[in-house]
């Protein structure tokens, strides 16, 4: 039989095909548009918000809290940018974003951050100070931040989740032959090596790290105001007991690898000035099942750490990326989970962490969902005596910029041109303007909204050798080309050099203040020199050093 397939002259001919056709058609068309403009009103991130918004707004109906107005566009596009991209906007972002009168420029500019270098760079820095904090404190181990940093570039650029982040640092395959080769390794072996490859000290940092749960002062006693006891705490490091070293090698020496060695088939650890040895058990209670003997203990770990079904994993990360955004955590500290230390709002923690799981572990999802509440687009001026207690959130604290936020917010204010990354991103120049503002910067208080500026830092931003070629006419771009753009009214100058600083236009008052005082050529009567005195005072000022 013959395949009697209908040519286009029989298609024509057939009107009743052409009409069936039609009919699909425009029923199929219809369909699409209704799926599309289905997904276009379709915004998790917002819906989840809104759920954010009315438990905190039922929270405050409970205490008797009045929440501070929403914040302007200028405030909330600086600490929009300060969050996600570490630094100040340019001043044409700041008067592209005001010229703005579309409802959704908000979320897109979000949209638009999340997918830049600048944001891949800054959750870089906010992870590793987060994993590996010895880095910054002990001077021996700032070696390892290049490459511990290169590593999860790679990873948040190329969007993988935060479960898997996690996991591979845990089971990373340590290289013990790298020896000092390990300071030009792409790779998270620093996460071992900070904490000199003793199972205790990586049981805390695991916990601590990656559960919020600090068990510290269990290693060598029960916890006399929470229920670890030492076993537990022993427990947990048995999963690290396979390294072994030499005794007599330098712990404070990145390069000790070399003489690494890991038996994976030890699964229990004798606890220090007794006679008991412990199994490896999680802090659940839960016994790993060892029946696959190609699992590591440290892989088993791994597994449960990031187990979604883990009572602490996703309850700590989304805790983690609150506080780096609200100044607190809902648990504050952020890596302290404990029965005497409970979430403000236990309802949104859960929330949230729901939603991160529900993602995959997408950190840019919780990102989205965060900066779209209400609660975070704040205003940080206190309206009411109610605002003022932090854990509260009902209004944004004022909190002191990072070191790294720091310096490139003055990099961009005052056009200092810096790469987001080197060729080589594992060659530091100390003595670099960045490297040594750092340094000087390099603040160890626990909470950012404690930090406060030292008299060596302040003089530095006063008359240091960066802030004072910044602030001349011949070597900062952004006066330079304020100063000699010819067609700049004084008032035009002003504002642009408010934007360059402080991300807003001045105020009438500060118009005319400053006005005068540009029009009169300032101290040295010299209309270039006025304008470095205004710039220099704008970068001096706290409003510059906070993220209002």
């Amino acid at each position: 039989m013959e395949n009697q397939c209908p040519t286009l002259s029989d298609i024509v001919a057939n009107d009743q095909f052409i009409r069936d056709l039609t009919v699909r058609y425009v029923l199929l068309s219809a369909i699409a548009v209704v799926a599309g403009n289905s997904l276009a009103a379709a915004d998790p991130p917002r819906e989840t918000a809104a759920e954010i918004d009315r438990l905190f707004q039922a929270a405050w109906d409970r205490e008797e809290v009045t929440p501070a107005g929403a914040a302007g566009d200028a405030e909330y596009f600086r600490r929009l940018y300060l969050d996600l991209a570490g630094r100040i906007p340019a001043v044409s972002e700041v008067r592209d974003f005001l010229a703005d009168e579309s409802t959704d420029k908000r979320s897109r500019v979000v949209d638009r951050l999340i997918d830049s270098p600048a944001f891949v760079r800054h959750f870089t820095t906010a992870l590793r100070n987060a994993f590996i904090p010895q880095a910054n404190s002990q001077p021996q181990f700032r070696a390892l931040i290049p490459g511990f940093e290169a590593w999860l570039w790679q990873h948040i650029s190329e969007g993988r989740p935060y479960d898997q982040i996690v996991r591979d640092i845990i089971t990373t395959e340590l290289n013990a032959s790298a020896g000092p080769a390990l300071l030009s390794t792409t790779s998270p072996d620093a996460f071992f090596v900070v904490r000199e490859l003793k199972p205790e000290n990586l049981a805390s940092g695991t916990a601590r790290a990656f559960l919020g749960v600090r068990l510290d002062c269990a290693q060598c006693h029960d916890h006399p105001f929470d229920r670890w006891s030492q076993e537990q705490f022993w427990n947990m490091a048995a999963f690290y007991a396979g390294f072994t070293r030499p005794a007599d090698e330098d712990a404070d020496n990145p390069a000790m690898m070399q003489n690494l060695t890991e038996k994976t088939d030890v699964r229990s650890i004798s606890i220090p000035g007794t006679q008991d040895v412990v199994p490896a058990v999680f802090l659940t209670g839960l016994e790993p099942e060892w029946s696959d003997d190609s699992r590591t203990p440290r892989q088993m770990l791994a597994d449960w750490v990031v187990d979604p079904r883990n009572p602490y994993f996703a309850k700590m990360a989304v805790n983690r990326l609150w506080a780096q955004f609200f100044g607190q955590g809902i648990v504050d500290p952020v890596d302290d989970f404990s029965e005497n230390n409970p979430a403000s709002h236990p309802q949104v923690l859960g929330l949230l962490a729901q939603e991160f799981v529900s993602s995959g572990f997408d950190v840019t999802h919780i990102v989205k969902v965060i900066t779209a509440t209400d609660v975070y687009q704040l205003s940080g001026l206190q309206t009411h005596v109610s605002q003022k207690e932090s854990s509260h959130f009902a209004r944004a604290t004022l909190r002191g910029l990072t070191p790294e936020q720091f310096f490139d917010s003055v990099a961009e204010a005052v056009g200092y041109y810096q790469p987001y990354r080197s060729d080589n991103p594992f060659v530091v120049d100390m003595n670099s303007p960045r490297a040594r503002f750092l340094d000087l910067f390099r603040n160890n208080v626990e909470s950012p909204l404690e930090r406060e500026t030292t008299i060596l830092q302040a003089l530095a931003m006063m008359n240091g050798n960066f802030i004072d070629n910044a602030t001349s006419v011949d070597d900062s771009q952004t006066l330079r080309a304020i100063a000699e753009f010819p067609a700049m009214s004084n008032e035009q100058k002003l504002e642009t050099l408010f934007l360059s600083a402080l991300s807003r236009r001045p105020s009438a008052d500060e118009q005319r203040r400053f006005g005068e005082y540009l029009s009169s050529g300032g101290a040295a009567a010299n209309a270039n020199a006025a304008l470095a005195d205004v710039f220099w005072a704008l970068l001096n000022s706290s409003e510059f050093m906070l993220n209002h």
